[in-house]
C-alpha cells in the first residue's frame, strides 16, 4: 500500500498545478478534488475496518508538508477534512460505516456559534451556525459541535451538506481556496442515529484516537505551516542568487545582513520542524502500550504545534525581508506564501494564549483538560 508521503509525492505537481486557479474559485478545482478523492486523501485518519486508510499520525504530519509546499488551501483542506473525520467513530456503526462505503464522501465542519440540538421523538431538532468551514465546497456531509438542550452536553451532529444554507463571505488575504464559508441549519430534524456522544468510547480503539482532534489539528496545521514556510523560504533563497537591491553594489546572497536572516530563518524552520516530528513520533510509540494519553503528552503535542506554527511563520518573515521589494508583487510566489501564513497564524492554534497554558503546567499548577488541551 502507498505510503502517506508517497501519495503526497505523487500528488504535489497537480497540487501545485491547480493552485492559481484555487485562488481565484476560493474553492479547490474539481479535477483536483476528484484526484484527492481517488488518493483517499480525506478518509486517511479512518481505520481500515470502516473503509479509511489508516495512515499512522506520524506520517499523515510529513505529508502535510509536502502539500503545503505545493499549496497551502489544498494542504490545509486534507488535514482539516482529515481530521474532522475522525468525529464519525461516535457514530453509531451503522452512520459511520453508510458514511464511509461512498468512495467521494468527505467531512467538513467549523467552530459552533449558538447552536442547539432540542430533543423530540425519535431524535432532535438542530439549530445552528458554524463558521470557517474549509473544504465545504467538494464535501457532502457537514459536521458540527452543539449543545443539547436539556442538560448543556456537547455533542456531534452529522447531515448532508444539502441541507445546510451557505453564506459566501470568504473574502480574506490568504488561504483564498479553502472556501471555508459559513453555514446554518433551522429546525432541522434530525435522528439519534447522526448524532456523535463524545462521553462514549469511539468505534475504533487506536490510539489516534486517544488523541484530543484539538491536538491532532495542532501538530497538523503546524506541519502545514513549516511547508509554507519551507516554500516561501526556498523562493527567497532563488532569487537571492542574482538579486542586487536598489542603491547597493552587493548581491543579496553576498551581503552579510542578508546572511544573518537567511541563517536565521533555517535555523528557526530546522528546529521547529525537528521539535515537532520528534515529538508527534514519541507520542505516537508511547500510546502503542493502550494507555490513555496523559497531560504531559498533551502538553507536549500542544508545545509543538503552536511552536510550529509560530516559529515557521517567523522564518517566513524572514525570507520575505530578503526578497525585498519584489516579495510584494502578486507574481513572486513568496507573495501568496506569505499571505497564507499569515492567515494560518491567525488560527486558534497558533494563539499566545496556549504559552501560557504551557507555562502554567511547569510552573507546576494542576492541569486541567479544555477544548485546546
Amino acid at each position: 500500500m502507498e505510503s502517506a508521503c508517497d501519495t503526497a509525492e505523487r500528488l504535489r505537481a497537480p497540487v501545485e498545478a491547480a493552485a492559481d486557479e484555487a485562488e481565484r474559485l476560493h474553492r479547490l478545482p474539481d479535477p483536483l478534488v476528484a484526484e484527492l478523492l481517488g488518493a483517499g486523501v480525506f478518509r486517511q485518519l479512518i481505520p481500515r475496518s470502516l473503509g479509511g486508510l489508516g495512515v499512522e499520525l506520524p506520517d499523515f504530519v510529513r505529508s502535510l508538508q509536502t502539500y503545503a509546499q505545493a499549496d497551502a488551501s489544498t494542504a490545509w483542506c486534507i488535514s482539516q477534512g482529515a481530521v474532522i473525520a475522525t468525529t464519525s467513530l461516535w457514530l453509531p456503526e451503522a452512520s459511520a460505516r453508510a458514511i464511509w462505503s461512498d468512495p467521494v464522501s468527505a467531512v467538513a465542519n467549523g467552530p459552533p456559534r449558538d447552536c442547539r440540538a432540542v430533543p423530540e421523538e425519535g431524535g432532535y431538532r438542530v439549530t445552528g451556525h458554524w463558521g470557517f468551514s474549509s473544504g465545504s465546497a467538494h464535501a457532502n456531509w457537514m459536521h458540527g459541535a452543539l449543545r443539547r438542550s436539556t442538560d448543556d452536553v456537547w455533542m456531534g451532529v452529522y447531515f448532508p451538506k444539502s441541507a445546510a444554507i451557505f453564506e459566501d463571505n470568504w473574502q480574506v488575504a490568504g488561504l483564498k481556496g479553502t472556501g471555508s464559508h459559513e453555514f446554518r441549519v433551522q429546525d432541522l430534524p434530525v435522528s439519534e442515529e447522526w448524532l456523535c456522544d463524545f462521553r462514549h468510547p469511539p468505534l475504533d480503539d487506536g490510539r489516534l484516537y486517544r488523541i484530543p482532534a484539538a491536538l491532532i489539528f495542532a501538530v497538523s496545521f503546524g506541519s502545514v505551516a513549516l511547508g509554507v514556510a519551507r516554500a516561501g523560504m526556498n523562493a527567497a533563497l532563488s532569487l537571492a542568487e542574482g538579486k542586487v537591491p536598489g542603491y547597493s553594489s552587493t548581491t543579496v546572497r553576498d551581503d552579510p545582513d542578508m546572511q544573518k536572516m537567511v541563517g536565521e530563518a533555517e535555523m528557526r524552520w530546522r528546529a521547529a520542524r525537528a521539535f515537532l516530528h520528534e515529538t508527534v513520533d514519541r507520542v505516537w510509540e508511547e500510546l502503542d502500550s493502550g494507555s490513555a494519553i496523559e497531560p504531559a503528552q498533551r502538553i507536549d503535542l500542544r508545545m509543538a504545534g503552536t511552536n510550529a506554527i509560530n516559529d515557521a511563520a517567523i522564518a517566513l518573515d524572514l525570507a520575505y525581508k530578503v526578497a525585498g521589494s519584489s516579495a510584494i508583487y502578486r507574481s513572486n510566489p513568496l507573495q501568496r506564501r506569505f499571505q497564507d501564513m499569515h492567515v494560518i497564524t491567525q488560527h486558534v492554534q497558533g494563539r499566545p494564549s496556549h504559552y501560557g497554558v504551557v507555562g502554567r503546567y511547569f510552573l507546576g499548577h494542576p492541569f486541567t483538560p479544555g477544548p485546546m488541551i
